[in-house]
Formats: C-alpha cells, sequence, structure tokens
C-alpha cells in the first residue's frame, strides 16, 4: 500500500486525500474528499508508525487473571480490560512487553512468562497494529507499580475469573481470553 500526504493507492484505487485535520506528534486526522471513487468526507486517523502491545497477567496457581481498570475518556468512565503501551522504543516487542507489565502491573517477568496471541488492526479507520500477549505471572510477587502518568497513576489493577470475559468491554482483553484455553 502506497501512503503518501495526497493519495493512498491499493488494488488499483486511487483515493484522494484532500486535508490533514490535524498536525499531531503520534496521530493525525485525515479527510477524503474524493466523488471519482464515491468517497465523501470520509475520515480516519493515522498514527505516526507507532504500534501498540497489550496484555493480561494469568496466576495458574489461582487462577485468575490480573487486568486494569482504567479511565477511558470516549467512555468517560472506567473500563477494565487488557494492560498496554506504544511501541515507541527502539526496543524488541518482548522487552516492552516486560517494562509495561512492571510499570503498569508490577510483576518483574522474563521472557518464558510472555507468549503472543497474536496481532490486529486496532481499527478499520488505523494504521496501527496491536500485538496482544498473555503473560504468567504468581499474584504473591506483585509489586508496586511504576505508572508513567496520570492516567496510568489512575487506574487500578483487578484479580478476575478467567470466565468473566463476558463481562468485558475491551476487545483487546477479550481476544486475549478467547485465546486462553488456546494457550
Amino acid at each position: 500500500m502506497h501512503n503518501t500526504h495526497n493519495y493512498i493507492e491499493r488494488n488499483n484505487y486511487i483515493m484522494r486525500i484532500v486535508k490533514q485535520l490535524t498536525d499531531n506528534k503520534f496521530v493525525n486526522i485525515k479527510s477524503i474528499q474524493d466523488p471519482e471513487n464515491h468517497v465523501n468526507g470520509y475520515q480516519f486517523a493515522e498514527r505516526k508508525g507507532i504500534d501498540s502491545v497489550a496484555f493480561v497477567c494469568y496466576d495458574p496457581r489461582i487462577n485468575k487473571v490480573l487486568l486494569n481498570n482504567e479511565y477511558k475518556p470516549p467512555k468517560n468512565r472506567f473500563i477494565l480490560g487488557a494492560f498496554g503501551g506504544s511501541k515507541d522504543k527502539d526496543k524488541d516487542l518482548i522487552d516492552i512487553v516486560i517494562d509495561e507489565v512492571k510499570e503498569e502491573a508490577g510483576f518483574i517477568v522474563s521472557k518464558d512468562n510472555i507468549k503472543l496471541v497474536g496481532r490486529s488492526f486496532v481499527s478499520t479507520q488505523m494504521n496501527q497494529y496491536c500485538y496482544l500477549y498473555f503473560v504468567t505471572v504468581d499474584k504473591e510477587d506483585q509489586q508496586e507499580r511504576e505508572p508513567e502518568n496520570a492516567i496510568e497513576a489512575m487506574a487500578e489493577t483487578k484479580w478476575v475469573n478467567p470466565s468473566d470475559i463476558n463481562k468485558l468491554e475491551d476487545w483487546k482483553a477479550i481476544t486475549i481470553l478467547a485465546k486462553f484455553s488456546d494457550l
């Protein structure tokens, strides 16, 4: 797929991007007005090459998963879901997961405790992949979290039953836990 400021080309179709609506460090909104291809006023977000990771922690000894209860501005409330972080460092994805597990969940884990579940586009309107991980931990080893911003500092961690998947709203946590029996 070819992507420039002026057009997007794929499968012999060309859509013209007439306007970049924002100019931000990580995410920009673009608008397409292309009557020739019957696309008018379509807007999409373009994240500047930054993929992300998401994970849930699992303690097999107690058969519980640790989830993140974090404030989500679009919902204007706290949502129980996966932990996550951006691939905004020059590090291997597993090393980023190790850092995020310490920062957001309070565990020091090795690479052997981390299993890749899969990857997914964040949405049809984003160019970002999210890599999904399942992390095995021991609840007794949990330490104090090291949040790096106010949103993370306000979040809480909660241990829940893996079977509570039907009560979740977060697609990342649902996807990871749906694969739970496959791991």
